[in-house]
């Protein structure tokens, strides 16, 4: 069994906390939006549900990147401006409650408005049991950019005297303070920041005296499908990309901690736990929790999807994720003469590829855009290797993008007097996971942003 590092508070925890009227807001395409986080205030958000004083509360943890505010020079230093709104709608599309929250930033130095450094903070909902819709805005008041995004929630009913628990919130790191501890939360898109451990808080409710909770975390290697190189279509659009994105089957565990806890009082039991990292890549994280008394148990479980890359810095490209792009637009023997080389023989072929074609300059042109690839459409696996992704570094920016709900998204291309369209399908709503519609891609279209990359200048 592997070791942890396991804290238990049995008194009040202190959240990141904030406060946030009504503004209207409407929902996006996923590509829009995704877009948009290099030109807009762009932000992150993760809802967890705990038991409020009468009610249930939803918890919003939103974490906006420094780098999408716009900041001005004020004296020694720099300030950024923004507003964050909130509209709640219950299941008959009532608004219930609606927030908003100014957020002035204040900054010493240029680079840190340009880093990966960000505010964080969080808003509180006091709601009824049910089903709900969080209509969520952020607006710069420098720039008037704004950026939108809307959660469906389930508010759980916490009254009855069964054992319950709250959502998983995932941490960074605790700060002790005069008043207790303060939660740093970690959002799960941003676990690859993380250097050596990841931390776990959970709240448990109606568990007695003298009663046992016993917490079992498991690390479980999602599946991912794999393309047969004999098989792989050079020069072709990505029909078929090889990558089983949030895979529903599951691999082998690779990791298990166990932790038995008694209970002293029959108040609120607050948990926090830390486990080593997920491996690179795709873990499901399995979590179930047992209390048990007098010989009966009750069982609670929780799972979450992590992605996590091996590399902290998103803009930073691996050679290997280089080529795996770098195949749609090579031709079979180029790729074959680049997988029969080492690694210092592939940087050295990969150069001269590029030498004809526009050189370093050129070939920093295609790695930006497999690093803005991996910001933008990361989910169960690298943005780089997925449909949406490896058409944004072949095609670039889409001139018009159009969406049918959550399931189809058509991205539109002009060439000369023409508009060509290629087409995406949700293969997984929850994590946002699209494949292209076969036979959707225009071999014009194709054919003219192949010819633009490997061109020589």
């Amino acid at each position: 069994m592997n070791k942890i590092r396991s804290i238990i508070i049995l008194s009040g925890v202190l959240l990141l906390a904030g406060c946030a009227t009504e503004n209207n807001s409407s929902q996006e395409c996923y590509s829009i939006r995704q877009f948009k986080q290099f030109s807009t205030p762009f932000f992150e958000s993760y809802v967890m549900n705990v038991r409020g004083n009468t009610k249930s509360r939803v918890d919003i943890y939103t974490q906006l990147q420094y780098r999408n505010l716009r900041f001005e020079k004020d004296g020694n230093g720099f300030t950024a401006l923004y507003t964050m709104f909130y509209i709640v709608r219950d299941s008959a599309n009532e608004i219930v409650a609606t927030m908003d929250v100014d957020r002035p930033i204040s900054l010493r130095t240029y680079e840190e408005s340009v880093s990966q450094r960000g505010d964080s903070f969080l808003q509180s909902f006091t709601l009824e049991p049910g089903r709900y819709t969080i209509d969520i805005e952020s607006v710069d008041n420098h720039s008037k950019f704004r950026s939108r995004s809307r959660k469906s929630i389930t508010a759980i009913d916490y009254s009855s005297g069964s054992f319950r628990g709250s959502s998983v919130l995932f941490l960074n790191t605790i700060v002790p303070g005069e008043r207790g501890i303060t939660l740093r939360p970690i959002l799960p898109s941003s676990v690859s920041i993380l250097s050596d451990s990841i931390g776990v808080f959970q709240e448990f409710y109606n568990a007695q005296q003298n009663d046992t909770i016993h917490i079992v975390q498991r690390y479980r290697r999602g599946i991912a499908g794999e393309m047969d190189d004999s098989s792989f279509p050079h020069m072709m659009p990505p029909y078929r990309t090889g990558e089983n994105h949030c895979a529903s089957e599951n691999g082998p565990v690779y990791f298990t901690a166990e932790t038995t806890i008694p209970v002293f009082n029959n108040s609120t039991f607050q948990s926090i736990q830390f486990y080593p990292l997920p491996r690179g890549g795709h873990t499901l994280i399995e979590r179930t929790v047992v209390m048990r008394r007098n010989g009966i148990e009750d069982t609670l479980r929780v799972t979450n999807d992590i992605f996590r890359r091996e590399r902290k810095n998103p803009y930073s490209v691996s050679l290997d994720e280089e080529v795996s792009v770098l195949r749609y637009i090579l031709r079979e023997q180029e790729y074959d003469s680049l997988m029969n080389a080492d690694a210092t023989g592939r940087n050295a072929r990969i150069n001269m590829f590029w030498q004809e074609r526009g050189g370093a300059e050129r070939r920093k042109e295609f790695l930006r855009r497999i690093a803005e690839t991996n910001s933008m459409f990361t989910t169960c696996t690298d943005g780089s290797r997925t449909a949406m992704g490896i058409v944004y570094v072949v095609c670039g920016t889409p001139d018009g993008i159009d969406c049918k709900g959550d399931f189809i998204e058509s991205w539109f291309y002009n060439v000369g007097d023409r508009a060509y369209s290629v087409q995406f399908r949700a293969t997984d709503e929850k994590n946002h996971t699209f494949d292209i519609v076969p036979f959707s891609v225009s071999d014009i279209l194709w054919q003219y942003s192949l010819d633009q990359w490997r061109r020589k200048l």
